[in-house]
Order: C-alpha cells, then sequence, then structure tokens
C-alpha cells in the first residue's frame, strides 16, 4: 500500500475576512500573497497548527458566515 501526506494550508485575508485553502505549498512568514476574492496583497505572519489556528481565528466559522464583529451576512 502506498500513502501520500498532503499538507493543506488555510489563508485568512487580512482586508475581507475570507478564507481559503491551498495544498502542497510552501508559505514562509514574511511572504506576500494575494487574496482570491478581493484581491489585496497580505504578507504571512506566522504559520499556526491546527489545534492553535482553530483558536481565535476564521478558522472558527463557517465560509461567508455572519461576521460576528459587524453582524453583516458576506457575500
Amino acid at each position: 500500500m502506498r500513502v501520500a501526506l498532503e499538507f493543506l494550508y488555510h489563508f485568512c485575508c487580512d482586508h475581507c475576512q475570507r478564507w481559503w485553502s491551498q495544498a502542497d505549498v510552501d508559505p514562509q512568514p514574511g511572504d506576500p500573497l494575494y487574496c482570491p476574492y478581493c484581491g489585496l496583497q497580505n504578507r504571512i505572519e506566522r504559520i499556526d497548527t491546527f489545534r492553535n489556528a482553530l483558536r481565535g481565528s476564521c478558522l472558527t466559522r463557517p465560509p461567508d458566515a455572519v461576521s460576528v464583529e459587524s453582524g453583516e451576512q458576506r457575500a
């Protein structure tokens, strides 16, 4: 049996707060990254483990959920 390992990174835009995932990339802190939704540039601050990323980040709510801060639905 063969086994393959895939690294899946979850990104959250600092500007529009939407998130997306990308597999098998090698992001590094300080790297620039453009949001596929709003097109604005972000800079990778840090890379959290999955357990740490779930605490207090946009990964704790489903994509396009109601924003806790504004109470508005995102498209």
